[in-house]
């Protein structure tokens, strides 16, 4: 698998759109911390403002990397030399987590450097914003492990892309709808406020969401949440990558 990552690294580095993803979520944030800035204004507030985008982003970068596979060609190829499904599976699992990490790391550096620049000292504590950090960082895996399945699974280019576009769009809309339920202390009781509390939580949009906004209730349980979602749903890919004909 070390030569399949390889060759993934290197088509990552002089991938175009992969660049411009990175450029563009710098951009964003910038354009953010500066509209956003006040005189009292704490930088916690911005520090992680422009991840609501970063599902979005992901499923345009991801599903065109993902589609030259199939449409070069390519993931043919690397049977016919004798590389195992699970092994390119999981190399393009891991080319993605690197892509997001990159994504999310620039992002975040951005936002540190204009909130020192611009911005009031943060009124969270260090360890709870490194905290808030990591979980916004496993829901970017979790994306990438929702868009690394249907990449794999999906033969065309242009399927892979719409599927994705729409899952990530999904996942953003029900999240936001949940939370503004979930603000409502009068509007779900019980058991059914248990329920949708929980869907919240598992939704990767949800954990950005509440990464947004750095003061954490469970921080551990997202963390497994998210580390569940990505193994399941990892699991799940390859066993159907394995039967899928790849003729």
């Amino acid at each position: 698998m070390r030569k399949l990552l390889s060759a993934n690294l290197n088509r990552l580095l002089i991938n175009r759109a992969f660049w411009l993803t990175v450029l563009f979520m710098v951009c964003a944030e910038v354009f953010f911390c500066l509209i956003l800035r006040r005189d009292t204004m704490s930088m916690d507030v911005i520090l992680f403002v422009t991840l609501q985008f970063i599902s979005i982003l992901a499923a345009i970068f991801f599903s065109l990397f993902l589609g030259t596979e199939y449409s070069d060609g390519t993931i043919r190829n690397k049977l016919i030399v004798g590389h195992k499904r699970s092994s390119i599976y999981l190399a393009s699992l891991i080319t993605g987590i690197i892509a997001v990490t990159i994504i999310f790391l620039a992002e975040v550096l951005t936002g540190n450097i204009i909130g020192i620049m611009l911005y009031a000292a943060p009124q969270k504590s260090i360890s709870q914003i490194v905290l808030a950090g990591v979980i916004g960082w496993l829901a970017c895996i979790s994306f990438v492990s929702i868009f690394n399945l249907i990449g794999m699974l999906s033969s065309s280019k242009a399927l892979t892309s719409i599927i994705c576009l729409l899952t990530a769009f999904a996942l953003l809309f029900s999240g936001l709808y949940i939370f503004q339920l979930l603000a409502k202390p009068d509007f779900l009781f019980g058991v059914k406020r248990e329920i949708y509390q929980i869907l919240f939580e598992i939704n990767p949009s949800g954990q950005i969401l509440q990464t947004m906004m750095i003061d954490i209730a469970s921080p551990w349980k997202l963390a497994v949440y998210s580390l569940l979602l990505s193994f399941a749903i990892t699991g799940l890919g390859l066993c159907f990558f394995r039967k899928k004909d790849l003729k």
